[in-house]
């Protein structure tokens, strides 16, 4: 795009006009509604019924909590809950107004959108998929099919809620992280405007023929102040997708940022959706709606549906609305609001001014109204007693779910990859064996994944025209086109989110954070989403995600462009981390990550991209967790990864001259690390030094030298050491920066100190 499009001075001048936003633009009345047929008599009342089992649930979650309901015996309710009543129009609104295939995800505060999400799935489904959905012929038989329904979605959400086995995440995400990936529920969110990149991630998924739907984002007045929500809203209005990204930011604004008022006191506006104008130049069609009127609700989300499905994404949506509780169940609100503030809200309470207007205009009587409310109430309590009497999961499968075992070593046809430019692709092909550096060995894999598999695709900072700081993505744009390998804006946030959802989405993506230092800003995404989806939804998310990122070091970048930070990200169950140190490796890793079923953060290093090393021609790939014995030895076991275990083996080298038998073991993944092959080693030579470019506290090595120590403490002669960097921030000074580092010098001096220590050996039998 870059060179499609010349930036050439503008020197014109007067002001720059906004479109104006658009406020409470439905104004018709329910008699109106029903006479012209916008919405019918069984539409409402259904309408209604949402409404009302969101507020039965949650008033029963209020009453479990207080112990004003006891839902059996000796149960106790425990963990965070934030209620939203007095915001159901919005969920039951919009929910209404998008489709069964469509997608959402939620917030902390997203009973109400997982009720209103079940029972609007439910109401489409025929008899065989209502069955289906139970799964269970003998779960309470005597009930029709669409009720049983409805009650198995209520006793899985209680059951979520209640940490039980049978809940809709098998108890392992609760209340604030509840999801039903399958059916399109991708999750509610604990972090403040968390999902915002996920939405955004799996509306692109569209673009690549998986399954082409719009994506509702909810978010809390909140969300807006957060940066990876304004990340997210920017990227997916960027001009170079120009069918237009189908997400619709669904805003509740119900005035309170958990006690600070979003209008008035920390933001500088009086309406969160001018925050549109910052993002596009048609204010991503923001628009202000009462969010206390379900048709209302109803009819701009389905208007923003409309404009999302003609290539016009994406939507702002600010709802006016209120909750009537406090932020969580242990907050009242009284600190931060007036009695008179609240009354006002509540005189215009969706679940009483709904009902009104249906009996005066008709429609049903108040007896059918209590009817209805009786019903629902009896359906939501019997689901949450049956839910609290739900067994418990298996303390021995607390791993369950983690990781997933599946990859895409087998696809159909359907996803290999027809259209790509063959001419300039032979160029990342070779016929026989070479030696070829780093940098084209880990292009060579990007290209042949690319061709294998449709749903591969690359994008972060610089990496389509310019082939990315390091040069190794160069090329790949002429192969496959801007739709598959794109620039992304400098939003690591945004980058590693919006990967996350197109991986939920069924995509397959690979995407760079150009340096590992910059990772620090995108490491909510990666740690609290990326990595804990797949085991806080029960293990039912699949998650084939690689981040490349690079490491410094070396070559005078200073403090924020040197460092070696795979420690933050192995401390986070959940991610898969490698580090290969050959050109060899380097392909065959990668295309493990990308058939890899779970997260991948791949890290590479800046001063091995012009490394040579042979690499065969043919297809291959390296399996995760198989260290490589670099250098077989007898006396001393050196274990480093990435760049440092080049510094091992050039150690080793050094060593060798005074007759010291160096062992060099390269992990090649950090997670899953293959620790038996470093123990074997240690067990053979007595000794080990580990290696890291990092500082050792807190390091990678230190965690390598505890399991060593704890396995081989009978056989060592001497304590586990570790070999490191100078515990500063990298220095820029060359002088320094020599000193900084382990290098093959320092390092065989470490080890002469340790073959000198005077430990004994302890004899193994």
């Amino acid at each position: 795009m870059p060179r499609e499009l010349d930036r050439l001075p503008d020197l014109a001048r007067g002001p720059i006009a906004l479109p104006a936003i658009p406020r409470y633009v439905y104004a018709k009345a329910i008699g109106d509604a029903l006479a012209d047929g916008s919405v019918s008599r069984d539409e409402v009342l259904a309408l209604l019924g949402v409404m009302l089992t969101i507020r039965a649930f949650e008033e029963i979650l209020v009453a479990v909590r207080s112990a004003t309901f006891v839902p059996a015996q000796g149960f106790r309710y425990i963990g965070a809950t934030h209620t939203s009543i007095g915001q159901e129009a919005v969920a039951a609104g919009a929910l209404a107004a998008l489709e069964p295939a469509d997608r959402i995800t939620s917030t902390h505060r997203g009973h109400g959108h997982t009720v209103a999400h079940g029972l609007r799935l439910i109401a489409a489904m025929d008899e065989p998929a209502l069955r289906a959905f139970v799964g269970r012929d003998a779960w309470h038989p005597q009930l029709t099919p669409r009720e049983r329904a409805v009650r198995w979605h209520l006793y899985r959400m209680f059951a979520e809620l209640f940490g039980r086995e049978d809940g809709y995440c098998r108890g392992r995400g609760g209340s604030m992280h509840i999801a039903d990936v399958s059916r399109g529920h991708l999750g509610a969110n604990a972090i403040v405007g968390g999902s915002s990149a996920v939405a955004v991630g799996a509306a692109l998924a569209g673009y690549y023929g998986v399954d082409p739907v719009v994506v509702g984002c909810f978010l809390g007045d909140g969300a807006l102040a957060n940066g990876v929500a304004l990340e997210a809203m920017n990227f997916a209005a960027q001009k170079q997708f120009e069918r237009g990204v189908p997400v619709i930011f669904l805003v509740e604004n119900n005035q309170y940022a958990e006690s600070a008022q979003s209008i008035g006191e920390v933001t500088g506006v009086s309406y969160l959706a001018r925050r549109g104008a910052g993002f596009a130049d048609d204010n991503m069609h923001a628009e202000v709606v009462d969010g206390m009127d379900i048709l209302a609700v109803r009819d701009a989300v389905r208007r923003a549906r409309g404009r999302c499905l003609d290539g016009d994404g994406p939507v702002l949506l600010e709802f006016e609305t209120y909750r009537y509780l406090g932020h969580s169940l242990s907050d009242d609100g009284k600190r931060y609001r007036t009695d008179a503030e609240v009354a006002a809200w509540k005189a215009r309470d969706p679940l009483q001014t709904l009902p009104a207007l249906l009996i005066d205009a008709g429609v049903v009587t108040r007896q059918q109204i209590h009817e209805m409310e009786t019903d629902v109430h009896e359906r939501t309590q019997w689901a949450a007693a049956r839910a609290a009497e739900a067994a418990e999961p298996d303390p021995a499968t607390i791993a369950a779910g983690l990781t997933a075992v599946s990859t895409s070593e087998s696809i159909s046809d359907e996803w290999r990859t027809r259209e790509f430019d063959v001419e300039t692709f032979a160029g990342f092909t070779r016929s026989r064996s070479e030696v070829i550096p780093q940098r084209r060995a880990i292009a060579e894999a990007l290209a042949e994944e690319m061709v294998r598999d449709r749903r591969v695709l690359l994008y972060g900072q610089d990496v389509a025209d310019y082939g990315g700081s390091f040069q190794v993505t160069a090329g790949l744009l002429g192969v496959f086109g801007r739709k598959r390998v794109f620039n992304a804006p400098i939003s690591e946030a945004a980058i590693v989110g919006t990967g996350l959802g197109l991986a939920l989405a069924g995509m397959r993506p690979v995407v760079e954070i150009m340096y590992i230092d910059f990772i620090l800003q995108a490491m909510d995404q990666l740690a609290n989403q990326v990595a804990k989806v797949r085991y806080m939804f029960g293990g039912y998310a699949s998650v084939p995600l690689v981040v490349r990122t690079a490491v410094g070091g070396g070559r005078g970048y200073g403090g924020q462009h040197s460092q070696s930070l795979e420690a933050v990200i192995t401390q986070f169950p959940g991610l898969k981390v490698a580090a290969p140190s050959t050109a060899y490796d380097a392909k065959g890793l990668l295309k493990t990550a990308i058939r890899d079923d779970n997260p991948v953060v791949f890290i590479e290093h800046q001063l091995l991209y012009n490394e040579r090393d042979e690499v065969p021609a043919g297809e291959y790939t390296v399996p995760f967790g198989a260290a490589a014995v670099r250098r077989p030895g007898r006396d001393v076991t050196l274990v480093g990864y990435s760049y440092i275990a080049k510094v091992a083996s050039a150690a080793a080298d050094r060593l060798a001259e005074n007759d010291v038998d160096a062992e060099v073991i390269d992990p090649r993944t950090l997670v899953p690390l293959d620790l038996d092959a470093i123990v074997t080693s240690v067990r053979k030579t007595g000794r080990l030094l580990v290696l890291s470019q990092a500082a050792a506290r807190g390091s990678f090595a230190e965690h390598i030298a505890f399991e060593v120590q704890q396995r081989c403490h009978d056989v060592l002669c001497a304590p586990v050491a570790i070999a490191a960097a100078v515990p500063v921030p990298p220095p820029m000074s060359p002088a320094l920066e020599a000193v900084h580092l382990p290098n093959a010098d320092s390092v065989a001096a470490a080890v002469r100190r340790l073959m000198a220590s005077p430990a004994q050996r302890l004899d193994p039998r």
